[in-house]
């Protein structure tokens, strides 16, 4: 068992668990026992369709990306998760309503908590609470997927990728979003080419300036306006 997220008891993190209050001592002792936390570098794959079941994950530092990947190799991001959120579709093997195989990788590096498959089935099976939680956490996860589809079916490619910007700079407050242009169409779903030029259409109207390795807002009410 790891406990190395900033030295923090495991003890100290499951007691903040949505449903941790309503287990048994005897489910408590399980979760603690059979509890661990891994790291992943920037890019590395979680899970995936050809890893094994790991189980529930918390974030505990990082992000997380889930996707899909095409036979060709196309990549179509579902939605993403961040340091305080749980993700479920690292799970899927023990959760019957999960009926595809998403690619689960990490934004950056990244620290979770993890429930063990194993034990997640077993507190699934006999706790009412574990289950209620997990069927909330894909309830919330697919409205997130049919947002993203959505976007691609009947957004233009102009307001998606406005909106894209516009996001990141709410999330972190910051007019500069560090992420090459193929980063970029991975995370709007398209391709690199259609992005970059989109971007030089964005940069000729003033919207934005086109950097090595990053793209910085210049004119943040313009972009809005586009949707």
């Amino acid at each position: 068992m790891s406990t190395g997220h900033n030295a923090t008891p495991i003890s100290q993190i499951l007691s903040k668990i949505p449903f941790w209050a309503n287990l048994s001592s005897e489910e408590k002792a399980l979760v603690s026992q059979r509890a661990l936390t891994k790291s992943f570098n920037k890019d590395q794959i979680i899970t995936s369709d050809r890893s094994a079941c790991l189980g529930i994950i918390l974030i505990l530092k990082g992000g997380v990306r889930i996707s899909l990947i095409s036979d060709e190799g196309r990549e179509i991001t579902l939605y993403r998760a961040h340091a305080g959120e749980f993700c479920v579709s690292t799970a899927s093997c023990v959760i019957h309503q999960l009926t595809f195989e998403a690619n689960v990788s990490a934004e950056e590096d990244t620290t979770v908590l993890v429930i063990p498959s194993s034990v997640t089935a077993r507190l699934m099976e006999k706790n009412i609470y574990v289950r209620s939680f997990v069927f909330e956490q894909e309830t919330e996860r697919y409205s997130q997927t049919i947002w993203a589809i959505q976007q691609m079916l009947f957004k233009k490619f102009d307001q998606r990728l406005a909106a894209y910007f516009i996001e990141a700079y709410q999330s972190t407050g910051k007019p500069e979003i560090k992420k090459t242009q193929e980063e970029i169409a991975r995370d709007v779903n398209s391709a690199r080419e259609v992005v970059a030029r989109m971007l030089k259409d964005f940069a000729a109207k003033g919207f934005v300036e086109i950097q090595r390795g990053k793209i910085v807002l210049k004119n943040i009410e313009g972009l809005k306006k586009l949707l």
